[in-house]
């Protein structure tokens, strides 16, 4: 069986992945849980990562997941009698991938399968390709860039018009600060309400000057993340999880 190219098992290093690391409860499950419902086909890895079906998520829920069995008996003892699986599957066109152990046979609505405890960390890889989704209207996030070089004299705090898991689009009067493309702004803040400050470089990508429909001008600055440290890459991951969720 040739194996599709978006369910290979990918190998995650304990440092350069962090940023890709799911590791919530309740984001696994609601993860796990829309694969299920639009019953998209993933594969099951099993024999050192070497043999896989592919099968579907029947369920889940808090304490586990049900996978369909395959048809082959021999290959549902060897699955049943490994205790080192992999799981890859997408969501929302995101390829994700998670370990498993204890594999249980049982009867899911008279569908042989075989349930797995919810894992405790799942890996979303979503890199430069993140969904940009629009930040609340009240209350908007702000990114705090401070007054430390020449194009800007004191701190300012200019309004994030969307984010993504790679970057932000700030908005601003198109006389206010000084956003130049190209130019790199260290030492940004974000705070994410509920959720923690993050902190990093911002590079402004593209600059645009747009009219809005009282005929005012404002400056949309198309912005790339960098510098983050793990625990601001794994806050920002959360915060975009949770606005995909909400949306």
């Amino acid at each position: 069986m040739k194996k599709d190219v978006t369910l290979k098992v990918k190998k995650f290093s304990s440092d350069s992945d962090e940023k890709y690391r799911i590791t919530a409860a309740k984001e696994i499950e609601f993860v796990l849980r829309n694969v299920a419902v639009k019953g998209s086909r993933v594969a099951l890895y099993f024999g050192a990562a070497k043999e896989f079906i592919l099968t579907t998520l029947l369920h889940v829920d808090s304490h586990g997941l049900w996978l369909e069995q395959s048809k082959n008996s021999v290959t549902n003892q060897q699955i049943e009698a490994d205790d080192d699986l992999i799981v890859v599957g997408s969501h929302d066109n995101v390829k994700i991938q998670f370990s498993a152990a204890q594999p249980a046979p049982v009867d899911y609505q008279g569908y042989p399968a075989f349930f797995l405890p919810l894992p405790h960390t799942l890996f979303r890889l979503q890199r430069r390709e993140y969904f940009r989704l629009m930040t609340p209207a009240l209350n908007p996030l702000k990114c705090v860039i401070p007054g430390s070089d020449q194009t800007i004299d004191q701190p300012r705090e200019i309004t994030i018009m969307d984010i993504s898991g790679g970057g932000i689009a700030l908005t601003c009067e198109e006389s206010d600060t000084e956003l130049l493309p190209g130019q790199r702004y260290a030492n940004c803040r974000i705070v994410l309400p509920e959720f923690g400050t993050i902190s990093g470089t911002i590079v402004v990508r593209n600059l645009a000057v747009l009219t809005d429909a009282t005929g005012k001008n404002f400056k949309r600055a198309g912005c790339e993340l960098q510098d983050m440290d793990h625990p601001s890459a794994g806050l920002l991951h959360r915060y975009v999880m949770h606005l995909q969720r909400v949306r």
